[in-house]
């Protein structure tokens, strides 16, 4: 059973399936990790924009850090940036960035538990894809990247818009199911769906795990698109 099943109605799923979308886009030979805005501002409950699964998803993410900084692949990071500027801050439908606590720049450090290494690279956005006015495809074409695997927060909102941009890049676009959260689960569970559908390929962590230990400095020693057995 997909965590979707139980708010995508089975009609709209057979829907999809008769239309011939989801199938496998697979893992190809050299991925990186990126891991979307797990800063304080999401993760603390502290803060308003805090998702409640995120500690969860920490954890889920910290081993995966770990299996792919030992496979020697690249990782990414994201976050935002304090703005005071409504031009730069943009539209967002949301009161809570101008509140106080937003200002202070210790809501935007990346969680202790995920903290990137010295010569992990940190792209500052200002829009929800990770992609949209940073450097970050061309860190990703400098490595050779042909797949990214998509962890973060949140699914429906920042995790999506960066999966899209990726798949817009024509990479593969892998994102492991607890390593990814929402405010909602029901926002995040049609957000895996709609992804899953037709941007990349949301699979069990374990999964994730077994394909790093096939990787060695970012070369896989299976055939593109394989999955690990």
């Amino acid at each position: 059973m997909a965590i979707w099943d139980d708010v995508i109605p089975k009609e709209e799923r057979e829907l999809y399936e008769r239309g011939g979308w989801g199938g496998t886009v697979g893992f190809g030979r050299r991925p990186a990790l990126l891991v979307v805005d797990m800063y304080a501002a999401f993760v603390d409950p502290k803060y308003p924009f805090a998702s409640p699964a995120a500690p969860a998803t920490v954890r889920a993410i910290q081993p995966l850090l770990a299996a792919a900084r030992g496979a020697g692949c690249p990782v990414f990071f994201s976050r935002a940036r304090a703005r005071s500027i409504p031009a730069e801050r943009g539209r967002w439908k949301t009161a809570a960035s101008r509140r106080p606590v937003m200002a202070d720049a210790a809501a935007y450090e990346i969680v202790p538990e995920l903290r990137p290494l010295e010569h992990e690279s940190v792209v500052v956005k200002s829009a929800p894809s990770a992609f949209f006015g940073t450097d970050l495809v061309s860190y990703l074409v400098f490595h050779n990247v042909d797949t990214v695997i998509v962890t973060g927060t949140v699914t429906s909102g920042c995790v999506r818009d960066t999966v899209l941009d990726a798949f817009n890049y024509n990479y593969r676009v892998i994102v492991p199911v607890e390593g990814v959260c929402d405010r909602g689960m029901t926002s995040h569970k049609v957000a895996l769906f709609d992804i899953h559908m037709k941007y990349g390929d949301v699979v069990p962590m374990a999964e994730v795990l077994a394909y790093l230990k096939t990787v060695h400095h970012g070369e896989q020693e299976l055939v593109a698109g394989a999955r690990p057995s």
